[in-house]
């Protein structure tokens, strides 16, 4: 683990470097970068490695994944880590590790980071926390009872646009908040993607096409919006009602459209529109739209943010700068190569080195997930649901 003397270093090494700005990459090597171990080495872990090349403040030193091509492209990626085709084989040597990065099928997150942290190492898992409210406890209990950090991995709350636009709105910028309207059009999970044996059919199947392993469409995709603005509305969730099914992608289990209404215990109501047949669909792709009682605040692109006054005045854009560097978001291992996966990493880091809380708790992934879920059962049961209908 990170010893006292350790940090010191890093955080001198760390003096007016863009971690303290929370931007831009350190130039000078840390004399003791911290040592992750990633947990599954699939497309987002590709991603993931991407990036970390690009931040010398971290090392990976060890991957274990069973699909030895993914494994292989991750060594690419990787050069000089160990390789494991059993994750529970890299942790009973993981005594060269100061973290674990878990970024396996969703169904797999709460057995990967419950060991992780059993075994001492403060985790970074990939959102959703887990697929169901009891493993999500488990996960929360082995972190407090380890003494080690739980970092969910929810990295468009690091939207350049998204911070801004709940800067703005906790300003007072558009007065009183009363609706939200967002939504998530894009266009269908990775073909390429890790199969699973389906046990009904014996058919190896993408993990994201079977409710046990992907643990609902809206858990997968759809729990970024309602994680972050669940965290601007910032207030206790009454219920959650929704519509949906497969018009398009039908032989699947899992869902391939829904509209989703959050009722909030504030009053604020929050809309939420989620496709996963709307290709091409531009600038739209990723709309979020916060309505106040004197004003509205809309996310325009990846680089705006409007404000406009009910009033009928003009409107006022504010341009929002990404300040990654370029390299760590040149999409050279797809496009999830983002800006926001390297701030997740600039605050991971933080977190370790400072002693500071995670950006995400366990909880507050748990809140999330629980929206998620009540709102794929709304879906399924074709009624509404109370927030007590999961268990706390």
């Amino acid at each position: 683990m990170i010893n006292q003397a350790d940090r010191r270093s890093f955080l001198k090494a760390m003096a007016g470097s863009a971690l303290a700005a929370g931007a831009a990459r350190m130039e000078a090597q840390p004399e003791n970068p911290i040592r992750l171990a990633m947990i599954g080495t699939g497309h987002r872990a590709w991603a993931h490695l991407g990036v970390l090349k690009t931040l010398p403040q971290f090392q990976v030193v060890a991957l274990a994944d069973p699909t030895a091509e993914n494994l292989a492209r991750a060594a690419e990626l990787a050069p000089g880590a160990k390789t494991y085709s059993d994750y529970h084989q890299l942790l009973s040597v993981a005594d060269d590790a100061d973290a674990a990065v878990v970024i396996t099928p969703n169904f797999l997150h709460a057995e990967a980071t419950v060991a992780a942290l059993e075994r001492g190492l403060p985790v970074l898992c990939e959102k959703p926390i887990a697929t169901n409210v009891e493993d999500a406890n488990r996960m929360i209990e082995a972190s407090r009872k380890a003494g080690k950090m739980l970092y969910i991995g929810f990295q468009l709350r690091l939207d350049p646009t998204i911070v801004k636009m709940r800067e703005l709105y906790r300003a007072g910028t558009i007065g009183k908040l009363e609706f939200v309207s967002t939504g998530l059009l894009r266009g269908d999970w990775n073909p390429a993607s890790w199969k699973y044996t389906d046990p009904k059919t014996g058919a190896k199947t993408n993990w994201r096409f079977l409710t046990f392993t992907e643990g609902g469409a809206l858990l997968e995709d759809g729990i970024h919006q309602l994680d972050f603005l669940n965290w601007m509305i910032d207030s206790k969730v009454l219920k959650v009602m929704a519509t949906g099914g497969n018009n398009v992608l039908k032989q699947r289990e899992t869902i391939d459209h829904a509209a989703v209404i959050v009722e909030y215990e504030n009053d604020v109501k929050l809309s939420f529109d989620f496709m996963l047949f709307a290709n091409n669909s531009g600038d739209d792709s990723l709309r979020v739209v916060l309505v106040g009682d004197q004003g509205i605040l809309k996310r325009e692109h990846d680089s705006k943010v409007s404000i406009r006054s009910r009033s009928g005045s003009s409107v006022r854009y504010i341009e929002v700068k990404d300040n990654a560097p370029k390299e760590a978001t040149a999409h050279a291992v797809g496009v999830s190569q983002d800006p926001e996966t390297y701030q997740q990493y600039v605050e991971f880091a933080r977190a370790l080195t400072q002693g500071a809380p995670p950006l995400i708790t366990g909880e507050q992934g748990k809140v999330a997930m629980k929206i998620s879920l009540l709102a794929e059962a709304s879906v399924r049961q074709q009624r509404i649901m109370s927030w007590d209908d999961l268990p706390a």
